[in-house]
């Protein structure tokens, strides 16, 4: 029997969870009123129904298959987990219960668990299924495998051509490797296809998110309320979208200002930089590309300035003694950029910037010294 997370739920839990008295209904009457209610968007009452439909009837696992994800969109996980333990228990479990419990899994960053899952699906599928290599994406993003999700989703998009399912992971793909301006595309795309996807809508929202536009990004996240009102992930969205913003758009502009670093737009690169300490005063590689950056533009004095607040925040980091050391020569302070590349040195000692600096201030300082002689 497949063991789900751990999780050991007992046959006389799952009575006392389960077991609602039906006066005067049948299952099948149960199952319409929770289709019947899904369809006005009342999760929370078809959850109800089928619950009431299993205890009215409990070999009717379908009610329980059904309650899986719509639990899972009301952010009832535990639910979700226990109707999955009975499913597994009873040995009830099709494709996309299967992706149901990898989605569990990998929400709670289980994702070799999840990957099981979703290969168990895929061995079970009947028909072709758009959930298992959507699902699989999202598993590979989760532990930085962005090219093979991109590869993946490449590769389903020509097997479901208007899934706005897999266009919309294939955008969030993109955009984790090459920008939000890259992968808008992708999901532009099944925005056109189907513009009431409250997934599809989502996905557009966190890549205006990480272009850091809040306010657009606002406007999705409520559009896709109206046609999920009681979607758990979405409303959770809206409710962080603030402090969401912020996290996104940091590793945005730190990834714009090594760009422009790379490029030699040190000014571009300076105010990128500065951006990241707005959002993030903490962020000490934000401080240390900042003051690199600043001694490239004659700003040594400036440098030092950065320098020291990085330092004050996280002393382990060597590379950033280098550029301390580099802006206080300078300056002139030779015996004082010594310091400093000592101190990079004794942090790690097999970087060879650090050495090649020491080498030539000590040289530098020993030919000042010849001269005055």
């Amino acid at each position: 029997m497949i063991k789900f997370l751990n999780l050991q739920i007992g046959v006389v839990l799952m009575a006392v969870l389960f077991a609602m008295p039906a006066p005067g209904q049948t299952s099948d009457q149960y199952m319409q009123l929770a289709d019947s209610l899904l369809k006005v968007k009342d999760l929370a009452g078809s959850a109800d129904a089928l619950r009431e439909a299993y205890s009215a009837d409990e070999g009717n696992f379908d009610a329980m298959r059904k309650l899986v994800g719509i639990s899972i969109r009301l952010g009832e996980f535990e639910m979700a987990r226990q109707a999955l333990e009975l499913l597994i228990e009873y040995q009830e479990m099709d494709a996309n219960s299967y992706l149901e419990a990898g989605r569990l899994a990998w929400l709670a960053r289980e994702f070799d668990i999840a990957n099981q899952y979703i290969d168990l699906a895929e061995l079970v599928a009947v028909l072709p299924n758009e959930k298992i290599p959507a699902y699989r994406s999202i598993v590979y993003r989760g532990t930085g495998r962005l090219a093979e999700a991109e590869s993946l989703l490449v590769a389903a998009q020509k097997q479901f051509p208007k899934s706005t399912l897999i266009l919309s992971n294939l955008g969030l793909a993109v955009a984790l490797q090459r920008g939000p301006e890259e992968g808008f595309k992708y999901v532009q795309r099944a925005y056109e296809i189907d513009s009431t996807d409250v997934y599809t809508l989502s996905s557009l929202a966190s890549l205006y998110l990480a272009e850091g536009d809040v306010e657009k990004a606002r406007s999705l996240f409520e559009k896709a309320l109206k046609y999920d009102p009681q979607n758990f992930f979405t409303k959770s969205s809206l409710e962080n979208l603030d402090n969401t913003a912020k996290e996104m758009q940091i590793p945005v502009l730190m990834q714009k200002g090594v760009t422009y670093f790379d490029k030699s737009l040190y000014t571009r690169a300076r105010n990128a930089f500065k951006d990241v300490i707005a959002l993030d005063s903490t962020f000490v590689e934000a401080y240390m590309n900042l003051g690199f950056t600043l001694n490239l533009l004659g700003e040594p004095r400036n440098a030092i300035v950065a320098f020291e607040k990085g330092a004050a925040i996280d002393s382990s980091m060597a590379p950033l003694y280098i550029g301390w050391g580099n802006a206080l020569a300078g300056i002139g302070k030779l015996d004082s950029a010594i310091v400093m590349y000592n101190r990079a040195i004794a942090l790690d000692a097999s970087l060879p910037e650090a050495h090649e600096a020491l080498k030539t201030v000590k040289e530098l300082k020993d030919q000042m010294s010849g001269d005055k002689e």
